[in-house]
């Protein structure tokens, strides 16, 4: 009887270990210097690009890097209700485009419908009788934005879109994506698709697009007094000839420059006004400005766009969990990275197999 229940036991060992294996399988990895790389077997993703301002930097807290959380889709950041058990807050770190330009970018799963970005510094929580978990200065050093749709945005979805080229935007993009002339939608033309699951009608994803806050869309927490911040995506043009980057509101960069809605990225500057679609004006280096929709969400070179299959179950903003100020707190390291979970687990197995065959020579 003893020697059946100890068999049973450590096959039971056995079989868990190898289930924490395929678990580390599918789970998020990181490179060696700690940045989000897509897990294994992901197959679709945009790569969207981040520009962070220099304000949120903080030599004293080490916060230099940009930091990408999700709550929903593939590889899904730790949730405080335990529906996901990615990174913790603040989530993943960014790769690094261009650091002297605050320039970061993530190869974001397809499936994944809305982001919050960041300084990547954990700021800890602010308590309800004042105190901070942390301190108040690195709890207000930890900058984020608000979350921001990031799978697609469709016909009606976005204010400053849906206003561009006198409301004439999205209908000129359907226009050449069911024709033969697709020069509207320049180097971004495999952005661009009709929805029909939902019946959206055309839809662009931001593959290779770049997000860009506005510092006076703002909204704070009542309770915990937390900052974040609105923006939007805008088509990323890449360098001009004096190799500053620009990006702008239209996908056709001639045309967007006709239409005076080129910007130039500026860390050191504080964005203007927002520029009105329509409205040409001459962008000089201090502009930046986006103006940021409803969802709240540069040269002649641009990044070579790929064609992802978006995934069509992209949830509201609305539906957002914990942020920097709810979020289950962290250490400011790098995420553990799936190969030394994974050598772990398999330790696990060798030891549990190992076991197993010792207990059947025990008592053979």
């Amino acid at each position: 009887m003893s020697k059946k229940l100890i068999s049973i036991i450590l096959s039971c060992v056995l079989v868990a270990s190898l289930a924490v294996v395929g678990v580390v399988s599918v789970s998020a990895a990181v490179d060696n210097d700690g940045r989000y790389v897509p897990s294994k077997g992901v197959t679709e993703t945009n790569r969207i690009y981040f520009f962070m301002p220099e304000s949120w930097k903080s030599e004293k807290f080490n916060a230099s890097d940009a930091g990408a959380y999700w709550w929903s889709g593939t590889d899904a950041c730790e949730a405080k209700d335990g529906s996901a058990k990615g990174a913790p807050w603040p989530g993943y770190k960014m790769q690094v485009y261009d650091a002297d330009a605050n320039l970061f970018y993530i190869d974001l799963p397809a499936d994944v419908p809305n982001i919050i970005f960041n300084n990547f510094l954990d700021g800890g929580e602010k308590y309800t009788d004042g105190t901070y978990q942390y301190s108040k200065e690195q709890y207000e050093a930890a900058a984020q934005t608000k979350d921001a749709t990031c799978q697609y945005y469709s016909d009606g979805d976005d204010e400053y879109y849906d206003n561009m080229l006198d409301s004439e935007f999205w209908t000129k993009a359907q226009e050449a994506v069911e024709g033969n002339d697709k020069s509207f939608l320049g180097n971004f033309k495999d952005n661009f698709f009709i929805e029909t699951e939902y019946d959206l009608g055309i839809s662009m994803t931001f593959d290779n697009m770049i997000f860009v806050i506005d510092p006076e869309n703002s909204d704070v927490n009542d309770l915990s007094g937390k900052v974040s911040y609105g923006g939007n995506f805008y088509f990323f043009y890449g360098k001009n000839a004096d190799g500053k980057y620009e990006y702008g509101g239209l996908p056709n960069y001639e045309m967007a420059k006709d239409n005076g809605v080129v910007n130039v990225l500026d860390k050191d500057a504080k964005p203007a006004t927002p520029i009105q679609p329509n409205k040409p004006q001459v962008p000089d280096d201090n502009n930046g400005a986006n103006n940021n929709g409803a969802n709240n969400n540069g040269g002649n070179t641009n990044p070579t766009a790929t064609v992802p299959a978006p995934d069509k179950n992209a949830t509201s903003s609305a539906d957002s969990v914990s942020t920097s100020d709810t979020t289950p707190t962290s250490d400011n390291g790098a995420v553990q990275t799936g190969v030394a979970t994974a050598a772990a687990a398999l330790a696990v197995v060798l030891i549990a197999g190992g076991a197993v065959l010792y207990t059947r020579k025990r008592f053979e």
